[in-house]
């Protein structure tokens, strides 16, 4: 198993064009599968699963997998707490895994076919309420990492846009006159997404520290002190960091940023087909889980001032 875990590894990276973050994310399912099934076949797991794969030394023969292993695999998943959402990734790894395997005459057989997935549940977005984003950005920006940290949170209020797309976005992409910003999404799909003045200004104030110290601005938008390129976890840090300076006890991440951007323009009455473009969502019912949210405002408005809503102990 391991030689077609290589193959479909080259697969997602050259003809796929996948991300990075999503290759070792199915990498990592993939050898935790393979060694969930070598365990099992040496009676190396305390609780007892079923198995028919068989071992070839440290490895496993691909063609002795079955459905059985995989509902083990599964069970085996649930057992160890995982949440319906990593189950799920699971299963959508092996289902894509067997599948590239049957259609390149690799097995004969798929046995992830009629392998299903779990239901998921409900899970409202975490947000910050406008308060609490005024709160987060009451900062002097008086230096180059203060300026900096400001423009990161101002982009990230004013676009909506994942992690990872600041993280890839330039310098060039940014029309300061258009109060613009292009971003390459999820399957290497560009959007255009918008700035606020705010967002602007903080740009602007960035720029201005940044060329003192490095030159001319050009390539990666946000940069580190010593003028490499942020990574994701870097602007985790300095998200959090700020969060943390302002006493907001809740961990706030990029991705509450743009669960609020998305939270406040649908209580502002935007109409969801544009939320949706404005976030890059391929499907509109990734975008309808925020409906729950600004329902849960409405409700507590009811509640609070219609004459007969309130609650009465």
């Amino acid at each position: 198993m391991t030689n077609e875990i290589d193959i479909y590894m080259e697969y997602l990276l050259y003809e796929k064009n996948c991300s990075e973050k999503t290759i070792k994310s199915y990498n990592t399912d993939l050898l935790q599968f393979l060694n969930f099934l070598i365990d099992a076949a040496k009676g190396r797991n305390r609780n007892s699963y079923e198995t028919e794969a068989k071992t070839i030394g440290d490895d496993i023969s691909i063609e002795s997998i079955t459905k059985s292993d995989i509902h083990s695999f599964i069970e085996f998943c649930y057992d160890s707490k995982m949440s319906k959402a990593s189950i799920s990734r699971k299963i959508a790894c092996l289902r894509s895994f067997f599948k590239f395997l049957y259609m390149r005459n690799i097995i004969f057989q798929n046995p992830a076919r009629d392998i299903h997935f779990p239901k998921k549940q409900k899970r409202i977005p975490k947000f910050l309420r406008m308060n609490q984003i005024d709160i987060l950005f009451d900062f002097p920006d008086d230096n180059f990492a203060d300026a900096r940290d400001k423009a990161i949170l101002e982009v990230f209020f004013s676009t909506g846009a994942r992690i990872s797309e600041i993280v890839s976005a330039h310098i060039s992409h940014i029309d300061i006159h258009g109060k613009s910003m292009k971003v390459s999404g999820k399957g290497n799909r560009e959007r255009i997404v918008f700035l606020t003045e705010s967002a602007v200004q903080a740009l602007k104030r960035y720029f201005d520290f940044r060329k003192k110290i490095f030159g001319e601005c050009e390539g990666p938008l946000f940069i580190n002190r010593s003028g490499k390129p942020l990574t994701e976890r870097g602007i985790f840090y300095i998200i959090d960091k700020r969060a943390q300076q302002k006493g907001l006890f809740r961990k706030v991440s990029p991705h509450a940023l743009r669960h609020t951007f998305a939270t406040e323009l649908l209580n502002n009455g935007a109409d969801i087909r544009a939320v949706q473009e404005m976030l890059g969502h391929k499907h509109i019912s990734t975008t309808q889980v925020y409906t729950h949210t600004t329902r849960e405002r409405l409700r507590k408005v009811f509640e609070t001032y219609h004459p007969h809503g309130k609650k009465i102990f």
